[in-house]
């Protein structure tokens, strides 16, 4: 029911967006980047109960803790850079968004590095 809530906030925040970008674009920019982080916080507020029930899972299943929070925040990069490229848009530039979704997949390959290393580890354990 949260997420109709929130859905609906957005919905409702549309118009008087709608409205003020042909007025101030500037101010249209800075309604959205406000109810964008509102929306966020609520959302970080409702996933953390799930998170501890995906990290309890992943603990019962044996894997090591430090695996999951990469896991997690390599969760986290695709998530502020799908945010961060989708306002670049918003704001008409397409090629700085593009950029953005370069950073973020550079940033995703390294946080995941440490996670590749013990794949390749686990792999060699069995060829050798």
């Amino acid at each position: 029911m949260e997420l109709l809530g929130l859905t609906g906030l957005c919905a409702v925040c549309l118009l008087p967006v709608l409205v003020l970008r042909k007025q101030s674009p500037e101010q249209a920019f800075l309604l959205i980047l406000g109810i964008g982080a509102v929306v966020l916080a609520r959302v970080l507020a409702l996933t953390a109960p799930a998170l501890a029930q995906v990290e309890a899972l992943f603990s019962q299943a044996g894997v090591d803790s430090g695996h999951v929070a990469i896991l997690l925040k390599t969760v986290a990069a695709a998530l502020v850079t799908r945010l961060c490229a989708d306002l670049c848009r918003d704001g008409g530039s397409q090629a700085l968004a593009t950029v953005v979704e370069l950073a973020g997949a550079a940033a995703a390959l390294l946080i995941a590095l440490p996670l590749l290393e013990a794949v390749a580890g686990l792999l060699l354990g069995y060829f050798t």
